[in-house]
């Protein structure tokens, strides 16, 4: 290649604390807690496609539960691959793919997912707002066909990201005489110059931050409408059982999505703020003298992610009587199945 090559290098950052704090700090938060919870979560996961494919897509709403679940699933991977591309225990003297090379892989990967995830958690408060303030006209408007239409167009919109991520790198071989071996490098542009800043700000600032804004707001609508709906509900008579069970039904559907906007806002926003604030305090870059801090703060803000695609879950099962009932049955399954396998072990006895 004619460009000129230059390696991406991990710079000394300047030792502010006790390096042992944070060694201690990354083992227990990177290594042990954000590793049992991935595992979890992608369990979760695989749990929840299978009961939503299980309950049908009759309507919309499971339509995007299921893309909110593989988008999770696969941040959760990706978070997998980058927590172990991070693993002090691995030498880098022992992998013939840089460690950078993978973490960088990896971490936009992961980015890519909790990106689509946020955006197809925007689009369920958008249209939950738009269905509790002006229901006629929005079930009527967005069908199952027009549900898988708009999660499909997120996955593909947001394959941007990844697009100018990579617009300035690129990975090659390259013999290093001091390991004597050759190994998988990731290398910089001339490019990056241009392409970092424009997509530094559009990418970690721009669309993030109107996300939670639209995200807050909906929320707050959510919020109101459903205060205002549980009080006219109230004084309705009991010739109106069936218009009130109906709207219990839209009711509880907003409030699962109004719940899984907030929980997105809270484990989200502090890893942005934490790359917003390092555009104004350079110490606290990777580079800068309390980078030590900034790679803490990252472990924390990275575990809060795995936290946001891992506990779904809970939400599901606490707030969707469908979903309840259908995961009792596949627990029901579960232990027969075991039962059966114990009762046949137990005769070959």
């Amino acid at each position: 290649m004619a460009e000129t090559k230059s390696v991406i290098t991990e710079s000394k950052p300047v030792v502010v604390f006790d390096p042992f704090i944070r060694y201690i700090v990354t083992i227990i938060v990177s290594l042990l807690l954000a590793q049992i919870v991935c595992v979890f979560g992608i369990v979760a996961n695989v749990i929840n496609i299978k009961l939503f494919r299980k309950l049908g897509y009759q309507d919309g709403v499971n339509v995007t539960l299921t893309a909110l679940a593989i988008n999770d699933l696969g941040a959760l991977l990706s978070e997998l691959a980058f927590l172990n591309s991070g693993n002090p225990f691995i030498s880098e003297l022992d992998v013939v793919v840089s460690k950078v090379a993978t973490g960088m892989i990896s971490g936009y990967s992961q980015e890519y997912f909790v990106r689509v995830s946020s955006a197809v958690t925007t689009f369920a408060a958008l249209e939950r707002c738009l269905c509790v303030t002006r229901p006629l006209k929005v079930k009527s408007m967005i069908t199952t066909k027009k549900a898988v239409m708009v999660n499909l167009c997120l996955f593909l919109i947001y394959l941007a990201y990844l697009y100018v991520q990579f617009s300035y790198v690129y990975m090659d071989w390259t013999f290093l005489p001091e390991r004597n071996r050759t190994v998988f490098m990731v290398f910089f542009t001339k490019m990056r110059t241009v392409m970092f800043p424009i997509s530094y700000y559009v990418t970690e600032i721009i669309v993030p931050y109107l996300t939670f804004l639209i995200l807050i707001v909906c929320s707050a609508i959510l919020f109101v409408k459903l205060k205002s709906k549980s009080k006219w509900r109230q004084s309705l008579s009991s010739s109106k059982d069936q218009l009130s069970s109906l709207t219990s039904k839209d009711r509880k559907t907003a409030m699962l999505f109004m719940t899984a906007s907030i929980l997105c806002v809270v484990f989200l926003l502090p890893a942005h703020l934490l790359f917003t604030t390092a555009i104004f305090r350079r110490e606290l870059a990777l580079d800068g003298a309390l980078s030590d801090l900034s790679l803490m703060i990252s472990s924390i803000t990275n575990f809060l992610k795995v936290l946001n695609s891992s506990l779904t879950i809970f939400i599901y099962y606490t707030m969707s009587t469908k979903y309840r009932n259908e995961f009792q049955l596949m627990v029901g399954r579960c232990r027969q199945w075991l039962g059966g396998q114990l009762e046949y072990t137990t005769s070959d006895i």
